[in-house]
């Protein structure tokens, strides 16, 4: 989908003559108080297949409406959305009124409105006696799993039907069959069994009410964690947020978040900022936000204000802008909408190489500088995201770059992920044990990208004069089978135990790097082999902790007990960085003569060293200025520099000095340095009295050739 331009007004904040200034702050640390990392949690989308137990009150995680077509002469019912009209829904989410009509056979058709709780969980979720409550007046029928026991009205004039519940792939069903347009049956709570001695019937949260709207299972099996990341719970990679208007808020009828919704209901939005500032508060975790990539200034800066002014004292809040803006996958939104805004006009003359990360990083800086605003005076308590692509830290640092330094936090996704190769010898005969064997290779791999990336926040911690800390938005296993017939090995090879053994290596290994905080994905998730994975600590809310190996380890680096438990090891050693210098030729006034550019390694590596290179146009143009080259540079084995030689052509016009480059890509046994990369070349004119032209450190400004 086509997203317009994010409206903005005034000039950028930080900027000068076209530029953003580099910031410099005071140091936001965030270590725990052992010098080890610290553990977070990222939480699943609030949908009705979700095994979380988020709230007392199942009715807000229920999906939303479906439209039904009852057909009053053969009494049929169909789910079908396109068999009836859409719901009339007011403003709070509640079905307003029920349509009716004749169909093409002349039979009287009803308009219903349906929807389901606890589906497709293979009886994961509480048996026992569950309380439905609602006003107005209507037929309201429930069905599948549950079983009405008991029904009548509240001493205080609401409509109840006590539920005996056993759980099954069903769920629970609930339909709206009739109701009064005067007076619509509506605010729906379905309150769930007692829990631990605590009783919820009744319990209708509002922001300030002195009692909690989650679960006590729920809260105590996220309390072990430090930071919890709500980008699930708010809809972030499909949100269609751009005003605060849009945003779901705490009177909603529902607190869900699954992507796309139903026709009757399509957009969600994501749960309400009150009810995720209530539940960091209730953990005494600190919250992290990602603000939605189409949002206006003032539902940021709106954002921001209640955060400050709700979030207990103490807490710290992180915020990202967006989330993956380098992934192109199915379902992540902001990515395109990135790629949309660099083919406006007013982005025409960005390099085309940089383009995207510069308009993701211009966003980012946009709303951080807003937030920084509100908290002025507070900034301890807050961490800016500069979130990157774990596996490129090139991208990162454009990203970092684009946003001149007005960030705290570096953060990645350093998951352990097969290789192509691996995935290539894969069969529907390949084994948990090769699985877990690879796995364990593969952590080799995610310790490089942070290494990588741990260098680049020291080089920004120097260049800024306060400390970067480097951080995981995301991690874990990240086995997706994507359909392939070793689907199945995938998902057992993620529960297996000894994956629970692998995970612990692979979180020591990562505070042994340098890692300050890594925020795990994710908290539940149904079980089953599925294309994408299997990325679920738990897979039942009320499942046997002996089984959930996965969650063991990251409680248990949270809770501190990882770090005692054996040798930290030590951390892996660095990839040789490859970098290019720039070069400059007098270009004569004929023929040819040849550039010579050095590409660099940051230390002697034990293996040779390939780089592929290519010619860049700038003023200077191929065939016209230089002779277009590309190929490949080789550095052998304990050596750390080669040459790369351009032809350059000579000629008698009267010209400003010209330049073209030359930009690396796909290096084996080293990492593109994320600063150098590209070299420039400047053709320095002898034909005349020389006319000087700008040249800045991103590149050489357009002239017009005399």
């Amino acid at each position: 989908m086509n997203r317009p331009h994010r409206a903005r007004s005034g000039s950028r904040p930080g900027a000068r003559n076209g530029r953003l200034s580099i910031e410099t702050f005071e140091p936001r640390l965030m270590m725990a108080a052992t010098g080890h990392m610290t553990a977070g949690m990222n939480l699943e989308n609030v949908v009705d297949w979700s095994p979380a137990w988020t709230f007392t009150d199942a009715f807000k995680a229920s999906r939303p409406w479906i439209a039904q077509a009852f057909n009053a002469a053969t009494w049929e019912t169909s789910w079908n959305p396109d068999d009836a009209p859409l719901l009339a829904l007011d403003a709070n989410g509640d079905v307003s009124a029920l349509a009716t009509w004749t169909n093409d056979t002349g039979e009287a058709m009803r308009q219903r409105a349906g929807t389901l709780m606890f589906r497709g969980l293979d009886g994961g979720y509480a048996g026992g006696v569950y309380r439905a409550e609602w006003d107005g007046t209507g037929v309201v029928t429930f069905g599948f799993d549950a079983r009405v026991i008991a029904t009548g009205m509240t001493a205080n004039g609401r409509n109840f039907a006590d539920l005996r519940v056993t759980p099954s792939d069903d769920g629970i069903s609930m339909v709206i069959e009739e109701t009064a347009p005067a007076d619509p049956v509506r605010g729906f709570n379905v309150w769930m069994p007692d829990w631990g001695g605590r009783h919820f019937v009744g319990e209708r949260w509002q922001p300030g009410a002195t009692f909690s709207p989650f679960h006590p299972l729920f809260l105590q099996r996220l309390d072990p964690f430090h930071v919890i990341r709500f980008m699930g719970l708010q809809e972030t990679n499909s949100s269609d947020i751009r005003t605060w208007s849009d945003r779901r808020d705490a009177f909603d009828v529902r607190q869900g978040s699954g992507s796309g919704g139903t026709p009757s209901e399509p957009l969600v939005n994501g749960m309400s900022l009150e009810y995720m500032v209530q539940l960091a508060n209730d953990l005494d975790a600190d919250p992290w936000f990602n603000m939605p990539h189409m949002a206006d200034d003032d539902f940021v800066r709106t954002f921001a204000i209640y955060v400050r002014d709700h979030l207990e004292p103490g807490r710290k809040v992180y915020v990202e802008w967006a989330n993956e803006v380098w992934n192109f996958g199915w379902g992540f939104e902001a990515s395109q909408w990135v790629a949309d805004q660099v083919r406006l006009p007013e982005n025409a003359g960005l390099d085309p190489d940089v383009a995207h990360w510069v308009v993701a990083g211009r966003e980012a800086r946009r709303d951080l500088d807003i937030w920084s605003d509100v908290f002025s005076g507070q900034t301890s308590r807050l961490v800016r995201v500069a979130a990157g692509w774990a596996a490129v830290d090139w991208v990162t640092n454009q990203i970092a770059e684009a946003m001149g330094g007005a960030f705290d936090a570096i953060a990645i996704a350093p998951y352990i992920t097969p290789t192509d190769a691996q995935r290539a010898g894969y069969s529907a005969a390949t084994t948990v044990d090769r699985v877990l064997a690879d796995a364990q290779t593969n952590v080799a791999t995610s310790l490089e990208w942070v290494a990588n990336h741990e260098r680049l926040t020291r080089d920004w911690s120097t260049r800024l004069g306060r400390t970067i800390q480097l951080v995981a938005y995301e991690g874990g296993p990240h086995l997706d089978g994507r359909g392939a017939p070793y689907q199945e090995a995938f998902y057992a090879a993620t529960n297996d135990p000894r994956m629970g053994d692998i995970a612990r290596d692979y979180l020591r290994r990562l505070d042994a790097a340098g890692m300050e905080l890594y925020v795990d994905f994710q908290f539940t998730g149904q079980s089953g082999a599925a294309p994408w994975g299997d990325f679920a600590k738990l897979h039942r809310m009320d499942q046997a902790l002996a089984t959930a190996h996965l969650y063991n380890a990251v409680v248990a680096a949270a809770d501190g007990s990882l770090w005692g438990a054996v040798t930290t090891p030590a951390p892996a050693p660095l990839t040789p960085e490859v970098s290019i210098g720039h070069a400059t030729l007098t270009e004569g006034r004929a023929g040819l003569r040849w550039m010579t550019f050095t590409g660099s390694l940051s230390a002697p590596g034990p293996r040779p060293v390939t780089v592929r290179w290519a010619t860049v146009n700038g003023t200077a143009v191929a065939g016209r200025d230089f002779v277009r080259g590309a190929g490949t540079l080789r550095i052998p084995a304990g050596q750390t520099r080669a040459v790369i030689r351009v032809a350059v052509r000579g000629d008698r016009l009267r010209e400003a000095d010209e330049t073209f480059s030359i930009v690396l890509y796909a290096p084996t046994n080293a990492r593109l340095s994320a600063t150098a990369s590209r070299g420039f070349g400047t053709i320095i004119d002898d034909d005349a009295a020389r006319v000087t032209a700008a040249f800045a450190a991103f590149g050489a400004t357009s002239k017009t050739r005399r």
